[in-house]
């Protein structure tokens, strides 16, 4: 594999034009690009609605949010052209971004080789077959810098989010006049990219810790906010200031919801994208996983690190799979599987004890 080597003050292009979870996880790379390259200047290419946690991110310096679905491929082109990149990293690969890529003759177009299309038109590459699970998420992005000559361990380098200070200004008023000392977050909607844990089971173990004087904060995207309504109209009469709702259309600017997150001492959350900003902002979160192999938490699954001269068990990540043997690589097989559904297998009481458990360490 030839190197790529570059000189002076390089212009770098990272791409990651995906949801929430994959631009978090993508976040490693940012930051070790800036410290290989620290006289360069990287900008990255998001979706809007993930853009805050990445701007301000004192390794990125600069952010376009570009939507890949509703822009054409000559748009794209002269998005790519106009910044005279001297190298492009393409995180996830599609094909309008790399012919964008091409066409604006930028000279090094590094990324996944995993379609057609990527050995056409990258310059350089790594064959990764993402489905087949043999390492993280995170580390899969890692592993593309060995085109720069850069090897980097496995959970060295952890996600980190901006949240900005008209978030925490906002945060700060949401939670004015709250009576719990400590609040665990309970984020029970998904997009459907990974199986999830009953919205009954997120229901129960929000009104037990409810019950032991602890403060729940229910959060929801801004898609989500009959779950919330849900929640709201079984649980808000009767534990006035001690429970509260996040979501909706006040949710549309993640980092909003991340300065929410910023005051709970525990996450709860399943396989999404805020269970990942959760997981960056450095809260302990308890998380459910499906057992089908491309949707499994060894992809997926919080990127945290171990803490040096911790307990043994005290992960800042507790992950609960269901302990049956789905042999399924893709999708759930549905009632053909004699182990549907396997997912509500995850009792309340199993991710209460977590809970406890994380909160004992606070």
């Amino acid at each position: 594999m030839s190197l790529i080597r570059l000189t002076g003050r390089p212009r770098i292009l990272a791409i990651r034009a995906d949801r929430l979870g994959d631009v978090v996880l993508s976040i490693p790379t940012f930051e070790v690009l800036k410290r290989t390259y620290p006289q360069a200047h990287l900008c990255v290419w998001v979706q809007p609605r993930v853009a805050p946690i990445v701007r301000g991110l004192p390794f990125v310096d600069e952010v376009v949010e570009i939507e890949p679905e509703q822009l054409s491929l000559a748009a794209l082109y002269r998005l790519a052209r106009a910044g005279r990149w001297d190298l492009a990293l393409v995180l996830q690969p599609r094909f309008k971004i790399a012919a964008a890529l091409w066409l604006a003759r930028i000279r090094h177009r590094i990324g996944p080789l995993s379609k057609l299309y990527s050995f056409l038109l990258f310059t350089a590459g790594i064959r990764q077959r993402r489905s087949r699970v043999e390492m993280h998420e995170a580390d899969y992005n890692l592993q593309l810098l060995q085109l720069l000559g850069v090897e980097v361990g496995s959970r060295t380098v952890l996600p980190r989010v901006a949240v900005s200070t008209e978030a925490r200004a906002e945060a700060h008023a949401f939670w004015k006049g709250q009576e719990a000392r400590h609040w665990v977050a309970i984020h029970p909607g998904m997009g459907g990219s990974a199986l999830n844990w009953p919205e009954g089971h997120y229901l129960e173990l929000a009104r037990l810790l409810l019950e032991k004087g602890l403060g729940v904060v229910v959060t929801g995207g801004p898609a989500e906010q009959p779950v919330l309504d849900r929640f709201s109209h079984e649980l808000e009469s009767k534990h006035a200031g001690r429970f509260a709702c996040f979501g909706g259309a006040r949710a549309a600017s993640v980092d909003r919801l991340a300065a929410v997150f910023e005051r709970v001492s525990v996450v709860v959350a399943p396989s999404t994208g805020p269970l990942h900003v959760a997981s960056a902002l450095g809260k302990p979160v308890v998380t459910f996983f499906p057992p089908i192999r491309v949707q499994s938490a060894r992809r997926w699954g919080p990127y945290v690190g171990d803490t040096p001269g911790a307990p043994r068990g005290s992960s800042p990540a507790s992950v609960l799979v269901p302990e049956v043997h789905c042999g399924q690589d893709f999708k759930c097989r549905g009632q053909a599987c004699p182990y549907h559904p396997c997912m509500p297998t995850l009792s309340v009481a199993q991710a209460l004890e977590m809970v406890q458990n994380h909160l004992a360490r606070v």
